[in-house]
């Protein structure tokens, strides 16, 4: 199944396919021209939009609506009790100086990073489910979904300040309810590790796409240990990463911009590339 309303250059596609995968036991993506694609033995519509409902009701967007209301290392430690540990390292980690609660949070002030994932499926729920899935992974998006946030994620969505006649803070909000649910799944692929998210660095973030076949588990692993591959390995399994920048949104944060393809490394420019994870390759594929 081509995905053909997701493009590797703007990262709430890139999510929004990654949660895809992670929501459909067994299924694997492919990056495969301009668009992903997507198998699994299934209807793939009718199964996302059957775990809606479950995902509403789970623990991780109901405990806390925010990861800035983790008090201190205590209180994240006991929520990790209540929560599943993949969710709660993508929303906070542990460091040697405190509790970072940053992660993909990308925005400040008064947005609630959890409790806007909690709105967005609830505006969902209030829609036609099926159409407004195949919107957000078969296009076109038409961006008529009116008052979402998509957590600074989504490139196209980014308020041309010059274009408006007030704070673009201010402005109406204008979104793609099924693609931005399913990039809220995808949550889980990215950790922190050493008390940052992956790829994340302090003006941009970095993310792999892949020409090969990949599993749950062998996404997992390619994003972890993405930057560590020489780029001749990377060549060679069809790996390319996405630089999008961060854009200083004013007293409210910063939103992600449309990414770029990275160039390929020097040698002198390698050094300790930070390996967390192998990648392995078996029969042109990564499972």
């Amino acid at each position: 199944m081509k995905l053909t309303a997701l493009r590797p250059n703007n990262p709430v596609a890139v999510m929004a396919a990654y949660g895809a995968l992670r929501l459909l036991p067994g299924a694997r993506l492919r990056w495969d021209g301009p668009c992903p694609e997507l198998e699994w033995k299934g209807d793939v519509i009718d199964q996302l939009a059957g775990r809606l409902q479950e995902r509403l009701t789970a623990p991780e967007v109901n405990l806390i609506d925010d990861a800035r209301a983790i008090d201190g290392a205590a209180a994240y430690r006991q929520l990790g009790d209540h929560m599943p540990s993949e969710w709660l390292i993508a929303y906070a980690a542990e460091t040697s100086t405190g509790l970072n609660r940053k992660g993909l949070r990308l925005l400040g002030g008064p947005h609630q990073f959890i409790a806007n994932a909690r709105r967005i499926m609830e505006s969902l729920l209030k829609k036609d489910v099926r159409r407004k899935l195949q919107e957000g992974l078969l296009g076109p998006w038409r961006y008529e979904d009116k008052g979402l946030q998509a957590w600074g994620w989504d490139a196209a969505a980014r308020i041309d300040a010059a274009a408006v006649p007030m704070n673009v803070s201010s402005a109406d909000k204008f979104g793609v309810l099924g693609a931005y649910w399913l990039a809220w799944e995808s949550l889980p692929f990215w950790p922190m590790v050493n008390g940052y998210t992956v790829g994340m660095a302090k003006h941009y973030w970095v993310y792999p796409t892949c020409a090969e076949w990949l599993g749950a588990g062998g996404l997992r692993a390619l994003i972890l240990g993405a930057a560590g591959l020489h780029d001749r390995e990377a060549q060679a399994l069809g790996v390319t990463r996405w630089r999008s920048e961060k854009i200083v949104s004013g007293k409210m944060g910063a939103v992600l911009g449309w990414a770029l393809p990275v160039p390929a490394r020097t040698p002198s420019g390698r050094g300790n590339t930070g390996r967390f994870a192998r990648v392995e390759s078996h029969a042109g594929s990564i499972d």
